[in-house]
């Protein structure tokens, strides 16, 4: 299977980005109102960016990640972290491969559009064995860690870690 990656630069891609959330909005695991998960659906339009991924043949949107520079608590001005927010790939394209591939486009355009991340971090339920597996690998890493709050997991990944991590990725094509 063939993907293009593609982060978000034209009005278009933003329309197409926040349509594709809206429509899946009911698969994306996050516990929250609809108005909540529109902010977070919303948030890298106007702090950040979004990876949008297209499989070739057809060509069609299978996924993205909406991300952004900074937390709300340190209203933004915190740009060495970065903040995925959001994060789905459809079902039929849930594989390792694609996951690895993503995983290494998002690192590199986290890179070539901030080069002051030192940290990668994000949400998810903790009622999820497939995704607590897939993501317990990151905790793995040195000096990452996962915490549960309000029946959430928080994750936190050095930057060069994840980059470390993602260079070992690279045969999963």
């Amino acid at each position: 299977m063939a993907l293009q990656f593609r982060l978000s630069q034209f009005e278009m891609d933003l329309e197409l980005y926040i349509s594709f959330l809206l429509e899946h909005h009911g698969e994306l695991n996050l516990p929250y109102s609809f108005a909540m998960k529109l902010s977070f659906i919303a948030s890298p339009l106007v702090l950040g960016k979004a990876l949008m991924i297209f499989n070739e043949e057809p060509y069609e949107m299978i996924g993205t990640a909406g991300f952004v520079y900074g937390t709300s608590t340190h209203d933004y001005e915190d740009q060495h972290i970065c903040q995925v927010e959001v994060a789905f790939i459809q079902k039929a394209y849930r594989h390792t491969s694609v996951f690895a591939q993503g995983l290494r486009e998002l690192v590199q355009a986290i890179k070539a559009d901030n080069e002051a991340v030192q940290q990668v971090q994000f949400w998810t339920p903790v009622d999820q064995p497939k995704l607590d597996r897939l993501l317990g690998r990151f905790t793995l890493l040195p000096h990452a860690t996962k915490s549960i709050v309000n029946n959430m997991a928080f994750y936190t990944i050095p930057f060069d870690e994840l980059e470390s991590y993602c260079n070992r990725l690279r045969d999963f094509r």
